[in-house]
């Protein structure tokens, strides 16, 4: 499948539903239900595991998981891209201010900033956290049938949240064709991007407002044409999911387990 984007940072939803659809491996083959089960312990496991060798465990295994289900390691390193940027954004200043020992500290005049060995941890384990969910969301969605995340969307959520769910995810589709169209007129009218700082952020700030005011109003227009075919506001449920496999049920069960050790070590170990 060829791939009509200009950046390898952000996630190809198209891409990403063409593995889905089309993919053949063992991850595959597993049940949604398991899959997403496994995603839901795995987020709760990241949030209580306090141990930089546990996470780095738990990201290990997000890996293993997204090799193990033929999905493209280099995609998935540039798509790493957002949720690095995100997380140092946000800890960048962890490292300063989270007690510790020196690693190297600098003087301005009558202030001293000192990164700090926990600081960096701190900003490992962060990271740690974010990828490992990344990585493991990623492979669940790229190795589930678009049918089979609509059966689980009405199973499991109200009709009318199911229906907002599923048509937000039809308008990322919309959202990326507008995107790329103006970047194809772009491209094609002045050959190159604007060049300087301060031109490519006006530049790129009016390319998103105009991909996101065509992008409604192709959303308007799409909404109309569905209602004229008589939508109601629910999507027909096509196909069912069968039932998770017992390997599969031991392994759900196994990181349920994990997940109250994780729980009674942290909240609980001094009791014991």
């Amino acid at each position: 499948m060829s791939r009509r984007s200009y950046t390898r940072h952000v996630p190809d939803v198209r891409m990403i539903t063409h593995y889905a659809e089309t993919g053949h491996s063992t991850i595959h083959s597993m049940t949604a239900w398991a899959k997403a089960a496994i995603l839901l312990l795995i987020v709760a496991m990241v949030t209580v595991a306090t141990d930089l060798y546990v996470l780095m465990m738990i990201f290990a295994f997000t890996l293993c998981f997204y090799a193990l289900a033929r999905l493209p390691i280099r995609l998935l390193i540039g798509w790493y891209t957002m949720p690095v940027f995100f997380v140092l954004t946000i800890a960048i200043m962890f490292v300063f201010t989270e007690p510790g020992e020196d690693i190297a500290r600098l003087e301005l005049g009558s202030t001293t900033i000192g990164v700090t060995d926990n600081g960096l941890i701190l900003m490992a384990k962060l990271l740690l956290r974010a990828l490992a969910v990344v990585t493991f969301s990623l492979a669940t969605f790229m190795t589930t049938r678009y049918g089979h995340v609509v059966y689980i969307a009405h199973r499991t959520l109200p009709s009318t949240i199911a229906s907002m769910f599923l048509l937000t995810y039809r308008f990322l589709f919309v959202t990326s064709d507008e995107l790329t169209n103006i970047l194809d007129t772009v491209h094609s009218r002045n050959g190159h991007l604007a060049r300087g700082v301060f031109r490519q952020t006006r530049m790129f700030a009016g390319i998103f407002t105009h991909a996101f005011v065509h992008a409604f109003e192709r959303g308007e227009r799409i909404s109309k044409a569905m209602e004229a075919r008589g939508f109601l506001g629910a999507f027909p449920v096509s196909e069912g999911i069968p039932k998770p496999r017992p390997v599969e049920c031991v392994m759900t069960g196994v990181f349920a387990a994990l997940l109250g050790a994780m729980v009674i070590s942290r909240y609980y170990g001094q009791i014991w």
